[in-house]
């Protein structure tokens, strides 16, 4: 073969293991197939309930909706609810979110209705673990993501509930992969062309996924419009790669694509009883279900101050643990572990040779399954 040929296949080669997203947790994400997920809540601009707005998440709560929303930095560093980068669409103001104060936020109402701007932590508060939200990290700016994924990873470490992020950026997916690895985490694409953000190399990038290497999404959220592009159907067909799809706007088109995508993001045509229909189709997660126990463990020797429940968060995320760990105040650690019972023989087999730990003792009770589990967190 000619040198041409061979410089071919080798930039092919390099295209595929930099979009290959790993092997990625799959059965983590089965909280998120089994209903709809409402596009910035179950909305009408317009309406008494729009876009992003606490009316639209409730309603979407209430009817059993998994709810999209997109989460931004304020100029007082407060994380608040808004998918533009400024006010002009939402409420005719041509300012910039990053540039106001959420005591000026506050005042501002959304598409001519009362409702305002919403704190991220109030819709938290308000939702309270009933739905699974798929959180949209915004930013613009490479300054702003740490701060950015630091708020969002304070709030989401207390809240108990189903969670994933997702962003366009980078950096973003990359920051939770290094810092909070037990979060679920999302490449946001499409096909970006004659755009401003992110320039034309940087949306060549994004549209390729090409940045998985470093981030290693656990899912890829891709237009749904654009289902039949090459680098798609590699990672759908080739890697295996979970998908969710945004946007979908009508029944039909669901069905057209529910084998292309596992997570279906709608709007407009979503409704109470096509989501009851929807949640006893979607499919279920057959190991985590079939052939789980839980246990309760109590575990004494040198198991405080050594990064006993960092070392845990990582090997429960390797295996596809689940449950939390906590200290006690005897210096003992507490966990509740679910999983079928070699995965959690090997997760105890992985902790006792970790360095500096020492197991000595572990009291062992067995629990009821929680069917709709899919993380393994601290607990404070």
């Amino acid at each position: 073969m000619s040198i041409t040929v061979y410089i071919v296949f080798g930039l092919a080669a390099v295209w595929l293991l930099m979009i290959w997203p790993g092997r990625g947790r799959k059965e983590r994400m089965a909280a998120f197939e089994k209903q709809l997920i409402a596009h910035r809540g179950l909305y009408e601009n317009g309406g008494q309930a729009p876009e992003n707005s606490m009316a639209a998440f409730r309603a979407a709560a209430e009817r059993g909706f998994g709810i999209e929303l997109d989460v931004r930095l304020t100029a007082d560093e407060r994380l608040v609810i808004m998918h533009d980068e400024t006010l002009k669409r939402a409420a005719g103001i041509d300012r910039p979110v990053i540039s106001m104060t959420w005591r000026e936020l506050k005042e501002v109402r959304l598409f001519d209705s009362e409702e305002c701007v919403p704190l991220f932590s109030d819709m938290l508060k308000m939702v309270g673990g009933r739905v699974p939200l798929i959180i949209e990290l915004k930013c613009e700016r490479n300054g702003d993501v740490t701060k950015l994924c630091e708020e969002a990873a304070c709030l989401l470490d207390a809240y108990e509930g189903e969670t994933c992020i997702e962003s366009f950026h980078p950096l973003v997916v990359r920051w939770f992969k290094k810092n909070r690895p037990q979060t679920i985490r999302g490449q946001l694409s499409e096909r970006f062309s004659g755009i401003k953000y992110p320039g034309r190399i940087g949306g060549f990038l994004l549209s390729c996924c090409a940045m998985n290497f470093l981030t290693k999404p656990d899912f890829i959220a891709y237009n749904v419009k654009q289902a039949g592009l090459l680098r798609f159907r590699i990672m759908r067909d080739l890697f295996h790669t979970e998908m969710a799809g945004w946007t979908v706007t009508s029944e039909e088109q669901a069905q057209s694509i529910s084998r292309d995508f596992d997570v279906l993001i709608c709007e407009k045509f979503i409704r109470e009883e096509g989501n009851a229909e929807r949640a006893a189709q979607r499919k279920t997660p057959g190991t985590m279900k079939n052939h789980t126990v839980r246990k309760h463990m109590l575990i004494s020797g040198r198991v405080t101050a050594v990064g006993f429940r960092y070392r845990a968060v990582r090997i429960a995320q390797q295996l596809g643990v689940t449950g939390w760990v906590r200290n006690t105040d005897d210096d003992r650690v507490e966990m509740e572990l679910q999983g079928t019972p070699q995965m959690l023989s090997e997760m105890m087999r992985r902790l006792r040779g970790e360095k500096y730990i020492e197991i000595e003792g572990v009291e062992e009770t067995d629990l009821t399954p929680h069917d709709s589990e899919y993380e393994f967190k601290v607990r404070y």
